[in-house]
Order: structure tokens, then C-alpha cells, then sequence
């Protein structure tokens, strides 16, 4: 082949060789032979810092090589592909194995699923086992702050409380979590926690300040997103749930039945009259409800506590059968009338026209609520759950009574009269009269 190479590494005669001038352009990538010279030359050690850290190689790398990329190259996934012992060994890929102690998961309640991948943070180099040390993403290993991330899931042991909320221990860091990111709602006592072993989500980290700001409410809001979709797929009206008493109000109690709040209305929380939910219910109170109602497109849900009560109207017919007579206690007053509690749950009703045996325009001039009277009971409808009662009858009955006695009293004097009595025995006849002649004469 005629020609020769010029300084741009080409060869510089058009010869039937062009086939072969093209194939060594491509060979030298571009490069000049200048260029290519250089790259040939260039010393071992700047080749070797172009190695990718997370490939070992045979027989260890050098000392440089082992020290920890920057903090933006740390994250790993990885392939779990054996347990042994107590270590964990991940397929990094390619040629790349890394391993990770069996502890760091079970820090999370979490068992390692061989096949299942998982996030790991790049700590170091085995150089005699030529494999890369790893730490489970979230879990905290000697204090070592180059293993926190905010949004790492962690836990820790809560060491004390005060005003501004809590602090918590995660192995030997020290970390705050404030008030309003102890719980989804309000917690008043936060002493309670003291103690206790939690999770909580990192959201700030200041490694300079040495400054770690950790959360549960996150976690906690995280699990009622799952909780409510689960619950609100599996609501059916009838069923019975346990559930949590969030908050009370006037008109009733919201219960949370797993992410999903409900309303228990003051009318079914008993089947007495209830005047201050409080009274049954209060915050934080553990409760058993059954479903009234699901709305899924309002998501709306009513929820009743009486209704896993015994009905005290089952009985009712029994318990109180029309004619008997039997003391109540007034507990509303109405225009038309007065409702009396016969028994717990069990309420009559008194028209005013039964109040007493005199004509009444107002009921409160009668009776008022707590007032205990005897009534008679006129009718009983179990269906609608209605009594009817009556005081006036009650009064009379005690009257006609009252009357008798009298009635008896008076009948006996009229049976002594001269007309109806035996004949008084005829007097013995006595001696004649004694004339007596006046004097004179006639």
C-alpha cells in the first residue's frame, strides 16, 4: 500500500487501499496520533481512578479507591439473592455484589423476600471479600449521620416530652419531633409516648448543625391513605366495626372505623333520651358500632350504638299491659301533653286532657320535668313504640275509693230509721192514775 500517515492520522494518498485507510480512522476512534500517543502513556493511577467504585476487583483496590463517593452517588438498588447467616447478599449488577446485615431489616418488622428489590445506601468496600458494604436505606448504624436522608423511614425510642413535642432517640443521634407532627389529631398528653418504641419519617437534615427533625404524623397520615381506601371498599350497611371516638359535639360523636370517620348521631347513641353525648361517649373511648348508613359518593357514613343494645320495647307488652296502674317520671313537657319514662327507655305519653281530672290549658301547671306520678296505662302500640297514659283515671279511681268508705258510713244511719225499725216493745201498764178532785166543787 502506497502513502503514509500525516499528523491527523490518515492516510494521505487516494491508493486502492481505501478500504483499509477507512477502517483504521475508525479504529482510532477520530483521535490524532498525537492524541493516541497520550492515551497510551497516560499513568496507571489516572486510569484507575476512571473505575467504577461499585465494581470490586481481584486481589482488593487500592487504598484511594475504598474511600466513599459523594453523597448524591450513595443511593444503591438492589436484588436480594441469598441470606446467610446474618448477612444479607445483594446483586448490585452486573459483576457487582453487595451485602447488608440481616438487622437493618429487622429494624423495619421487615423480612428480606430473596428476588425482591430493595433501596441501599453505599457505605464502604470489603477489600478481602471484594464485595460492597451496604445499609438498608432509613436504618441508623453507630451514630453515623452519612446514613440519614430526609424522607428515610426510622425508628427510634421516645426519651422525653415536653411543650414543643418530643424527643427521640434513634440509636445514638438525638432527634426532635415536634407537637404538630407527633399525631394526625391533637394529642394533649404527649407523655404517654415516653417510652415507647416508634416510626417516623426524617424531613430535615442538617448535618453541620448536627440538627435531625423527624415526623410520625407522616407515617401515620401515609397508613390512613391505605386504611381509608381498604375500609371504604369493604363498607356495608349492617356491619359492626370497632372503632376510635375522634370528637364529640352537641348533635354527636364522629367515630374513626379505620381512615374513615363516621357520625354517630346523639339519637342512636342510647335508646334513653340523651341530653350530653359526653355522657356516653368521649374522646378516645374504644367503641363497637354498627353501620346505619354508607353514602360512597358524599362519603358519608352513619353509624348507631344503641342498636347492638337490647330493645327495652321488646318487652314492653309484658312489662306493662293496658289497665296497670304503675308510677313514672315526667321528662318532657309539650303543649299537647306530658312524656313519662316508664322504665329506661321506655317513654309514655300523657295528653293534657288525661293531666288531671279539671280542665288544664297548660301543662306546666300540672307537672314538671323529674316529677314522679302514678298512671294507668290507656293503650300500647309496639310498633311505633307508643304508650298512652293517664293520670286523670288514676285520680278518679283514688276518689271513687276514698268515696266509699263514706258511702258505707251513711248507709248504715239511713237502716236505723223509725220506718224500717222493729216495733219498740209496749210499756207495762202501770197503776191507774190517781184522781185528783179539785176543790170548789163545780
Amino acid at each position: 500500500m502506497s502513502g503514509e500517515f500525516n499528523s491527523s492520522g490518515s492516510v494521505s494518498s487516494g491508493t486502492p487501499g481505501d478500504d483499509i485507510n477507512q477502517a483504521v480512522s475508525e479504529a482510532m476512534g477520530g483521535l490524532s496520533m498525537e492524541e493516541l500517543l497520550k492515551s497510551v502513556s497516560q499513568p496507571a493511577a489516572a486510569v484507575e481512578d476512571n473505575l467504577d467504585p461499585s465494581r470490586p476487583m481481584r486481589g482488593g483496590r487500592p487504598k484511594a479507591a475504598a474511600e466513599a463517593p459523594a453523597v448524591g452517588s450513595r443511593d444503591r438498588r438492589g436484588r436480594v439473592i441469598a441470606i446467610r447467616d446474618r448477612s444479607i447478599f445483594i446483586d448490585l449488577g452486573g459483576k457487582s455484589q453487595g451485602v447488608v446485615p440481616l438487622e437493618q431489616f429487622m429494624e423495619h418488622d421487615e423480612e428480606p423476600i430473596i428476588g425482591q428489590e430493595y433501596e441501599f445506601t453505599f457505605t464502604g468496600y470489603d477489600n478481602r471479600e471484594g464485595l460492597v458494604m451496604l445499609s438498608r436505606r432509613g436504618a441508623v448504624n453507630h451514630g453515623s449521620w452519612d446514613q440519614l436522608h430526609e424522607g428515610d423511614v426510622v425508628e427510634g425510642v421516645v426519651a422525653a416530652a415536653n411543650k414543643g413535642g418530643l424527643e427521640v432517640t434513634i440509636n445514638n443521634i438525638r432527634a426532635f419531633m415536634p407537637a404538630g407532627q407527633v399525631d394526625i389529631r391533637f394529642n394533649s398528653d404527649l407523655n404517654e409516648l415516653v417510652g415507647q418504641k416508634i416510626k417516623c419519617q426524617i424531613i430535615e437534615v442538617n448535618r453541620s448543625d448536627r440538627k435531625l427533625v423527624v415526623s410520625r404524623r407522616e407515617i401515620l397520615e401515609q397508613q390512613a391513605v391505605l386504611d381509608r381506601a381498604k375500609t371504604w371498599s369493604e363498607l356495608a350497611t349492617g356491619q359492626i366495626r370497632e372503632g376510635v371516638v375522634s370528637s364529640v359535639q352537641a348533635y354527636g360523636a364522629f367515630v374513626d372505623i379505620g381512615g374513615v370517620d363516621g357520625l354517630l348521631h346523639v339519637s342512636a347513641m342510647s335508646h334513653t333520651r340523651v341530653a350530653d353525648p359526653t355522657k356516653i361517649v368521649k374522646p378516645g373511648d374504644r367503641v363497637q358500632v354498627m353501620v346505619l348508613a354508607v353514602d360512597q359518593e358524599k362519603q358519608r357514613v352513619s353509624l348507631g350504638l344503641k342498636q347492638l343494645q337490647k330493645d327495652p320495647w321488646t318487652s314492653a307488652v309484658e312489662d306493662f299491659p293496658v289497665g296497670m296502674v304503675t308510677e313514672s317520671t315526667i321528662t318532657r313537657l309539650m303543649d299537647f301533653g306530658a312524656f313519662a319514662e316508664l322504665s329506661p327507655g321506655v317513654e309514655g305519653l300523657i295528653h293534657i286532657s288525661e293531666l288531671a281530672t279539671h280542665r288544664v290549658t297548660h301543662t306546666g301547671q300540672v307537672v314538671k320535668p323529674g316529677d314522679k306520678i302514678k298512671v294507668k296505662v290507656l293503650a300500647v302500640d309496639l310498633e311505633k313504640k307508643r304508650i298512652s297514659l293517664s293520670a286523670a283515671q288514676v285520680q278518679r279511681e283514688a276518689a271513687q275509693q276514698n268515696a266509699q268508705p263514706a258511702d258505707s258510713s251513711a248507709g248504715s244511719n239511713a237502716g236505723s230509721s223509725p220506718a224500717s225499725s222493729p216495733a219498740a216493745p209496749a210499756k207495762p201498764a202501770g197503776k191507774a192514775a190517781k184522781k185528783i178532785v179539785l176543790r170548789g166543787g163545780l
